[in-house]
C-alpha cells in the first residue's frame, strides 16, 4: 500500500510537472509525514532540488518550502566541501603512488550526474585501493590526521570490506578493500575495476555508468538486504533514475541478473520507468527458491562466529580472556573442558 506522500514524493522526484497531483488529492496531504518520509529516505534535498526546479512551491506551504531548503543549502554546501576535500585526497594518494578509485555517492558527484550537487546526501567519502597498499593507506591517513587508524584487523584470513572510517580534514572517508562482506562476495566481483587500477594516469577516476548502476543495486539488494525484505530505499532509486541508463534498462537485461530484476519488480508499483517484468510459473519457482538459498546464506552462513574463532588464533589478550572466563566453569563440563584445553594448547 502507497501512501499519499509517497505517491507524491514520487511524483515530484521522477514526473514532470503536468502529472505532478495525478491520483493525488493535496488538501488531504500530511506535510509532518512527508518529511519524515523524505528524511527516512534521505530525499529531502532532492525534494527541494525538484519542487524549485519544476515550480511546484504554490503547492506547499511556505515553511514547509523553508525547512526543506535549508535542508538542502546544508547539504550542497556540505557537498562542495566533499568534492574540494575529495580531490585533495585523490592528490595526495597519487603522491604516495596509491592507485585508487572513487565509489558510490562521491564517485556520482565527480562524474557529474546530478543536475546540482546538492540533490544527493552523502555520508562519507568511499574509494576502493589495491590490496597491496592497504599498510600504505594506513600509514598516509595516519599520517595527515590527528585520529590515526586502528590497526587491529580482526580478519587476518579474509580480507575485510573496508578500512576503519577514517576523517580527512572534515569529512570521513572510507577506504574500500572490496565491494561486499565476505560472505557475499560471490555476488558481485570486485575484479571488474581491475583494468582501471592498470591505467597510470593519475587523474580522479570513477567507475563507469555501467558499474555505477550494478553496484548501486547491489548494495541495496545484498549489502543491505533489500533482496531479502522486498524493501525499497529512493536514495538508490533516484541514483539509477539519474544515470539513465536506459540502454541497460532492457528485460532481456534485467531478467539476466536476479538482484536487479527484483529491484525493479520492487519498485514497478511507483511506475518510475517504463520497464514491464513478466514471469512465468517456472521461472516465479527458481526465483523464489534462490531468494530461499539467500535468506538461509545470510542467516546462518554469517562469518561473525567464524571470525571470533580466527581472532582466538591469533589475538593474544582475547584468547587470554576467554581462557579466564572459561577457566570458571569448565569443571565437570565436557564442552567447556575441551575448549578450554583447546585454547591453552
Amino acid at each position: 500500500m502507497i501512501s499519499v506522500e509517497e505517491k507524491l514524493l514520487v511524483n515530484v522526484l521522477y514526473k514532470p510537472e503536468s502529472e505532478i497531483l495525478n491520483g493525488i488529492e493535496i488538501n488531504v496531504i500530511n506535510f509532518d509525514n512527508l518529511i519524515k518520509l523524505a528524511s527516512r529516505h534521505l530525499m529531502l534535498p532532492a525534494l527541494f532540488f525538484n519542487i524549485n526546479k519544476k515550480n511546484l512551491s504554490y503547492l506547499f506551504p511556505k515553511d514547509f518550502v523553508e525547512y526543506i531548503k535549508n535542508i538542502y543549502s546544508i547539504n550542497k554546501a556540505r557537498n562542495t566541501v566533499l568534492l574540494k576535500e575529495a580531490k585533495e585526497l585523490s592528490e595526495l594518494l597519487y603522491k604516495n603512488n596509491i592507485n585508487h578509485i572513487f565509489l558510490k555517492g562521491t564517485a556520482l558527484l565527480l562524474s557529474n550526474v546530478f543536475e546540482d550537487i546538492g540533490e544527493r546526501m552523502i555520508g562519507d567519502i568511499d574509494f576502493i585501493i589495491q590490496h597491496k597498499d592497504e599498510q600504505k593507506v594506513k600509514k598516509v591517513l595516519e599520517i595527515n590526521n590527528d585520529n590515526g587508524l586502528n590497526n587491529n584487523n580482526f580478519f587476518k584470513l579474509l580480507k575485510p570490506t573496508h578500512l576503519q572510517r577514517q576523517v580527512y580534514k572534515t569529512i570521513a572517508t572510507e577506504p574500500h578493500l572490496e565491494l561486499l562482506e565476505p560472505r557475499n562476495r560471490w555476488f558481485f566481483n570486485s575484479k571488474k575495476l581491475i583494468n582501471n587500477f592498470k591505467v597510470e594516469t593519475k587523474t580522479i577516476k570513477t567507475p563507469n555508468k555501467s558499474f555505477l548502476f550494478d553496484h548501486c543495486i547491489y548494495a541495496l539488494q545484498i549489502a543491505d538486504k533489500g533482496f531479502i525484505k522486498s524493501y525499497h530505499f529512493h536514495r538508490s532509486i533516484y541514483d539509477i533514475y539519474k544515470l539513465d541508463c536506459k540502454n541497460s534498462l532492457t528485460v532481456k537485461n534485467i531478467n539476466k541478473d536476479i538482484f536487479i530484476k527484483y529491484f525493479f519488480i520492487t519498485i514497478d508499483k511507483f511506475k518510475i520507468f517504463d520497464i514491464h517484468i513478466k514471469t512465468t510459473l517456472l521461472s516465479s519457482y527458481f526465483d523464489k527458491l534462490f531468494r530461499f538459498l539467500v535468506i538461509l546464506h545470510s542467516r546462518f552462513f554469517s562469518f561473525k562466529i567464524p571470525n571470533k574463532i580466527i581472532q582466538l588464533f591469533f589475538e593474544k589478550e582475547l584468547r587470554k580472556h576467554a581462557l579466564n572466563k572459561i577457566s570458571n566453569h569448565y569443571y565437570n563440563k565436557t564442552l567447556l573442558n575441551y575448549i578450554y584445553r583447546w585454547l591453552k594448547a
